[in-house]
C-alpha cells in the first residue's frame, strides 16, 4: 500500500493572492487539514456521527471533496467506519495508556536516529523550539510553550530522517489528542520539561544515540505518568 502522504497546506500568503473577489469553497486540501483541526480541537466529541450530507452543507462544500477528506482522516487513525458515515474514534484509558506506550518506543528510536542523521539545522530548529519554552514565565507564555513543546517533538522526529516513524508518530499523537477531547493536556512545570528536553539536545549534539534514546524515554515516562494521573482523578471524580 503506499504511503498516505496529506497534502500540505497552503500559505497564508498565496491564499490570499489566489483568492477571488467572492469567498470560495476550501479546496480538497484546505478541507482535509481545517476538518482534521476541527477533529482534534474536540468539536466533534469522541464517538460523534459525521454524515457526509451535513458535514457538506456545514462546510460549504460537495459531497465528493468532503467523501475525500473524511476517508483520508480514516485512514489517519481519526475516524472509523460507523453505519450511517463515519464517527470520530473514541476510546477508554486504557487506550491512552497503550498508544502513549507505542509513542513512547518509537520516539526513543527516532531521538537515537536523529543523534546520528540531524543536521545542524534540525538542531537549529529544536533548540528555537526549546528557548521558547524556557522563556515561557506567564499564563500567555506558558500557553505558546505547550504549542512549542508540542512543535520540538515533532522537529525531533523528523531529525531522526526516518519518514516511517514519523508518520507513525503523527497519527498515535493525533489519536492522543482526540482522546483527550480538546486542546494538548498540560505537559508538567517548565523546569522539569527544561531539564528533559536540554538532557536530549546534549545527546543530540554529542551523537550519542544511547543517551538520546534514554532521555527520550525517560520524558515520555514522565508525560504518561501524568497522564495516568490525570486518568485516575476523573475516574475518582466521576467523569466518564
Amino acid at each position: 500500500m503506499p504511503r498516505h502522504t496529506p497534502p500540505a497546506p497552503s500559505s497564508p500568503g498565496a491564499q490570499a493572492q489566489d483568492a477571488p473577489a467572492e469567498a470560495a469553497a476550501p479546496s480538497g486540501s484546505e478541507l482535509y487539514w481545517r476538518l482534521r483541526r476541527d477533529v482534534m480541537d474536540g468539536r466533534f466529541p469522541p464517538g460523534s456521527a459525521l454524515m457526509e450530507t451535513v458535514l457538506s452543507s456545514d462546510y460549504g462544500v460537495s459531497r465528493t471533496p468532503m467523501r475525500e477528506a473524511l476517508a483520508l482522516l480514516e485512514h489517519d487513525g481519526l475516524l472509523e467506519r460507523a453505519p450511517r458515515g463515519f464517527r470520530v474514534r473514541s476510546g477508554t484509558a486504557e487506550d491512552v495508556v497503550e498508544i502513549y506506550e507505542a509513542r513512547i518506543a518509537l520516539e526513543a528510536e527516532a531521538a537515537a536516529s536523529a543523534a546520528l542523521r540531524a543536521t545542524e539545522l534540525d538542531l537549529a530548529r529544536l533548540r528555537r523550539q526549546h528557548e521558547l519554552i524556557v522563556h515561557a514565565d506567564t499564563d500567555e507564555g506558558r500557553a505558546a510553550a505547550r504549542a512549542a513543546n508540542f512543535r520540538f517533538h515533532e522537529l525531533l522526529w523528523q531529525a531522526g530522517h526516518n519518514a516511517t516513524i514519523t508518520e507513525l508518530l503523527v497519527k498515535l499523537t493525533a489519536r492522543l489528542r482526540i482522546y483527550d477531547s480538546g486542546p494538548p493536556s498540560p505537559f508538567g512545570g517548565i523546569e522539569p520539561l527544561h531539564q528533559e528536553h536540554e538532557a536530549i539536545l546534549r545527546a543530540l549534539h554529542d551523537h550519542d544515540a544511547d543517551r538520546a534514546r534514554e532521555a527520550a524515554r525517560a520524558h515520555l515516562r514522565r508525560s504518561l505518568e501524568q497522564r495516568i494521573n490525570a486518568l485516575v482523578g476523573a475516574d475518582e471524580n466521576g467523569a466518564p
